[in-house]
C-alpha cells in the first residue's frame, strides 16, 4: 500500500512539473492538447502570454527564420532597388523560386517570393544585397532579435537551412513576430495568398504555403517551415472579434499537427481571454493618496472573469497584476521629485539604524572582534608553519653538502 501511495505521489509531482503553464483559472480540461514539442500563444497587441509549453527550450526554426530576413529588408528602405542575383544564391538548397545568375529583380519582389513560396535562393540574394555577405547579414538578424527581446536566439543563415548554431525558442519567435507585425508592409506581404511570378527560370503563380490563410477565419500570416532536424515549424497571426493573437509551434510531428495545434491555441484564446484597458486620463492613487492621471492607454490581457490589481511603486511605476501577482503591464505613472527621493532614502536609512537594538549592536561587535581574533591566530599559525617548512628545507640542503663523522 505504501509503495502504491508513493507511486501515485510521484506521478502527481511529475504531472505538475511537465504541465504547460496556464492562467490560474484555466483548468487542464480547457487547455489545448498540443502535440508540438514547444508552443506559445500571445496577445499580439499587449504581448501577454496566454499559453506556453516549454516555450524557452532551444529549437531549430527552419524557414520561419525568413520573418527576420523579410522585416530587415523592408526596414532597409531599399525595397524598390534592383538586386542582381549571384551564382551562390542560385545554388542554394531546398525550396526555391528558381532565380537565374545575373538576373535583376526589385528587392520587394524577392521578399514576396521568399515569404509566399519560401524561396531559399531569394533569401540569400536579399542578404547578399543588403550587407554583402551572409555572416554580416546574420549579425543584423541577431541585432534585430536582441532589440525585440529575443535573448535565447542566434541566427546564422537568412533562410533557416539547418546549422547547429542557428536556433531560437517559441517565446523568442513570438516576440520577433510581434515586432515585425507592427510594420504595415510586412503585414501586406505575409498575407499574400497568390503571387504572379515571372522570372527567367519560372513563369507561374505562387501559392502561399501557409494553409491557414484559407482554412481558418481571420488569419493574417505569417510563415511555415520544415527541415528534418527542426520538423514542422509554424508561426501564425490572427485577428478576429477585436482580439489579435500570435501562435508559434515548433517541432510538430507533421504539418497537419502544426495546423491543428495552432487552431487549438486560437480557439483557446478566443474562448477564454479578453483584453482590458485603462484609458488615458484615468486617475490612479499612489500610496499617499495622491492622484495621478495616466498619460496613455494601458492595455493588458487576462482570462475572462479574472480580476486584476493596480500597484503604484515609489519610483512612479504603475504595475497591473493578475490574481497570482504576475505582471500584466507596467507604465511610468509619475516621476518622483529629487528632494522626495532623497528624503525617502534618508528616512529608510534612519529607520534601519533605529531598528538595531543595543543587544544586537553588542552581539555584532562581539562577533566582529572574535572574527578578527581568529584571523590573527590563523595568520600566526600560517607564518609559523612556513618558517618550520623553510628550516626543514635548509637542513635537507645542508645534509647533502656535508658528510657527518660519528
Amino acid at each position: 500500500m505504501k509503495k502504491i501511495f508513493q507511486t501515485l505521489l510521484s506521478l502527481c509531482l511529475v504531472s505538475g512539473i511537465l504541465a504547460p503553464a496556464l492562467p490560474a483559472n484555466a483548468s487542464m480540461q480547457e487547455a489545448p492538447q498540443v502535440k508540438s514539442k514547444t508552443a506559445i500563444l500571445i496577445d499580439q497587441k499587449t504581448g501577454n502570454v496566454l499559453y506556453n509549453k516549454k516555450d524557452s527550450k532551444k529549437m531549430y526554426p527552419a524557414s520561419i527564420t525568413k520573418i527576420v530576413t523579410a522585416i530587415l529588408a523592408i526596414e532597409s528602405g531599399k525595397m524598390d532597388e534592383m538586386v542582381t542575383v549571384s551564382r551562390d544564391a542560385t545554388l542554394t538548397d531546398g525550396t526555391r523560386v528558381y532565380l537565374s545568375e545575373g538576373e535583376q529583380l526589385p528587392l520587394r519582389k524577392l521578399v514576396e517570393g521568399m515569404m509566399v513560396n519560401s524561396g531559399n535562393d531569394a533569401a540569400v540574394a536579399i542578404a547578399e544585397y543588403l550587407t554583402g555577405d551572409i555572416p554580416s547579414f546574420a549579425d543584423q538578424m541577431n541585432e534585430f532579435a536582441k532589440k525585440a527581446g529575443a535573448v535565447h536566439t542566434h541566427f546564422v543563415t537568412p533562410n533557416g537551412l539547418y546549422d547547429p548554431e542557428h536556433y531560437t525558442t517559441a517565446e523568442d519567435m513570438a516576440k520577433i513576430t510581434q515586432a515585425a507585425m507592427k510594420n504595415k508592409e510586412f503585414q501586406r506581404i505575409v498575407s499574400i495568398k497568390n503571387l504572379p511570378w515571372h522570372v527567367k527560370g519560372w513563369d507561374t503563380t505562387l501559392v502561399n504555403h501557409h494553409r491557414l490563410l484559407w482554412d481558418y477565419p481571420g488569419v493574417t500570416g505569417v510563415k511555415n517551415g520544415y527541415v528534418s532536424q527542426a520538423k514542422h515549424t509554424l508561426v501564425t497571426s490572427v485577428s478576429r472579434n477585436g482580439m489579435d493573437f500570435i501562435a508559434v509551434v515548433l517541432k510538430a510531428p507533421s504539418s497537419k499537427a502544426a495546423y491543428r495545434d495552432t487552431i487549438s491555441l486560437f480557439e483557446y484564446g478566443f474562448t477564454h481571454f479578453q483584453r482590458q484597458k485603462l484609458s488615458k486620463g484615468t486617475k490612479i492613487e499612489d500610496s499617499t493618496g495622491k492622484e495621478h492621471a495616466l498619460k496613455k492607454d494601458l492595455e493588458f490581457t487576462l482570462p475572462m472573469g479574472e480580476h486584476y490589481t493596480k500597484k503604484v511603486f515609489s519610483n512612479g511605476d504603475l504595475r497591473v497584476q493578475d490574481g497570482n501577482g504576475k505582471e500584466l503591464a507596467t507604465v511610468k505613472l509619475f516621476h518622483p521629485s529629487p528632494k522626495k527621493a532623497t528624503s525617502r532614502m534618508a528616512s529608510s536609512t534612519a529607520q534601519k539604524v533605529k531598528e538595531i537594538t543595543p543587544l544586537q549592536l553588542t552581539t555584532r561587535t562581539a562577533v566582529f572582534f572574535y572574527s578578527l581574533f581568529l584571523l590573527l591566530v590563523s595568520c600566526m599559525v600560517i607564518v609559523r608553519m612556513r618558517k618550520k617548512k623553510r628550516k626543514a628545507q635548509r637542513m635537507k640542503r645542508l645534509s647533502k653538502n656535508y658528510t657527518y663523522v660519528k
